[in-house]
């Protein structure tokens, strides 16, 4: 059994070795996106190992799929690595959310200093 602690999360979840990363998510109950069902067509659960635990090998979707600049970085597709040992896992943000989010906190800035300024 190994642990997979899942950032920015906080959660972790003990799971059997050669269980994919998607797999111990979703048994942490953390929301990894998957649209092409697992197959390592989408790029959508990649994740940031963020651990020296070497996992499993690149899978030939993960060498076609991710930059060697994004290997080297420590991503890889959920779907594709496999748990090897305890491991820390940083689920990016969603490049949508992110946006959302530095507009809603710039809304939220302005309108203090504004407030402030009263």
């Amino acid at each position: 059994m190994s642990k997979i602690r899942f950032e920015p999360h906080g959660k972790t979840a003990d799971v059997r070795d050669g269980v994919t990363i998607l797999s111990a998510a979703r048994a942490a109950k953390v929301m990894l996106p998957s649209k092409c069902g697992g197959r390592g067509a989408c790029t959508t659960c990649k994740v940031q190992i963020k651990s020296d635990v070497p996992l499993s090998a690149l899978s030939r979707m993960e060498k076609h799929m991710l930059s060697d600049r994004m290997v080297a970085d420590g991503f890889r597709l959920g779907c594709q690595c496999k748990v090897t040992g305890d491991a820390e896992v940083t689920i990016p943000e969603d490049p949508l959310r992110r946006t959302i989010r530095l507009q809603l906190e710039a809304a939220r800035r302005e309108k203090e200093e504004r407030d402030q300024e009263q």
